[in-house]
């Protein structure tokens, strides 16, 4: 699968929306829209509790926005990428 243009309405939806639907999830999303070099829109492509899952599910997109729709890292916590 290859990450495609999305007109909007076409199951776009805010980033922030689609976060807020999918709490302690990571989501691959097919960005539609961005604003000053951040993603604002898009369409959610898959979305698993585990990251291994959605980075096997979409090792063949391009152009795709990866985020954790958890809580921030408990004080005294540090994540490495």
């Amino acid at each position: 699968m290859k990450a495609r243009d999305f007109a909007h309405g076409d199951g776009v939806q805010d980033i922030q929306k689609i976060v807020e639907q999918h709490p302690g999830e990571w989501l691959a999303i097919a960005v539609a829209a961005e604003k000053g070099g951040q993603p604002t829109a898009g369409q959610l492509v898959c979305h698993a509790r585990d990251p291994d899952e959605v980075w096997r599910r979409t090792r063949n997109w391009k152009r795709l926005y990866v985020v954790y729709a958890g809580p921030p890292l408990k004080k005294g916590y540090a994540a490495a990428f």
